[in-house]
């Protein structure tokens, strides 16, 4: 039977994601400009703020993360029905990568089932591939003018290093108050541990995003960073 923080956290869930596409449509008239795409790219990661209210690894993973893999690659190049495709969802899609958002509903998933129990380093994972390769993406391409591998920016590595920064920086804030609230089990981690470990996240996130091709950097960003947080004793 599903816990009752099980049903509150899969009600949240689908809630906010239809929130953030009904919002993502209305930026129609900049869709070229890929705006669309890494609006949902970005927003989608504030989930991690929503999670922590799951009681069973299983429903988070399969329930809320899992059923987005099939319905974004429906949407892909490589769906059947062209209806599809030609949807918003479709056109969101393949405004980039065509596999990209895939893969990003893949690494939930893992991150969902793998570390439930160490949601903190799952959180930070995440953010670090939403805002942290998100914020890059948007700001190379709008601002990028110094190349250093292939199309990726010395601008957009940059805003990488910091958007990871100070994304992981926020979650370790708002984990550790979750914690003094009695509301998570949590070790403590001090104002100066938390800024070293972000800003060591940020520097591998912006290292990895550069040596990564196209969308591979939806598995390789969070999953890359759930390891070193680990390795790290995070």
């Amino acid at each position: 039977m599903i816990a009752d923080g099980d049903l509150i956290g899969l009600a949240a869930v689908y809630l906010y994601v239809a929130v953030v596409v009904i919002m993502a449509a209305r930026l129609a008239p900049v869709q070229r400009a890929g705006v669309q795409r890494k609006f949902v790219h970005v927003m989608v990661g504030n989930i991690v703020l929503i999670w922590w209210i799951f009681q069973t690894s299983y429903v988070m993973a399969l329930l809320a993360a899992a059923p987005f893999i099939p319905l974004l690659l429906l949407a892909s190049s490589r769906s059947p029905s062209r209806k599809v495709r030609g949807s918003f969802l479709g056109r969101t899609t393949g405004e980039s990568h065509d596999l990209g958002l895939v893969y990003y509903a893949i690494s939930w998933t893992i991150l969902a089932l793998l570390l439930f129990d160490n949601r903190l380093v799952a959180s930070i994972a995440i953010v670090a591939m939403s805002y942290g390769d998100g914020m890059g993406g948007l700001i190379g391409k709008r601002y990028g003018r110094h190349v250093l591998l292939g199309k990726k920016t010395l601008e957009g590595t940059l805003t990488v290093f910091a958007a990871t920064a100070v994304a992981s920086f926020a979650i370790i804030l708002f984990y550790g108050s979750l914690a003094s609230a009695g509301l998570i089990a949590m070790h403590y981690i001090s104002p100066a541990l938390a800024a070293g470990v972000s800003l060591a996240a940020g520097v591998f996130v912006a290292a990895l995003e550069l040596l990564t091709p196209g969308q591979f950097d939806n598995l390789t960003i969070p999953l890359g960073t759930a390891a070193l947080l680990l390795l790290l004793g995070v």
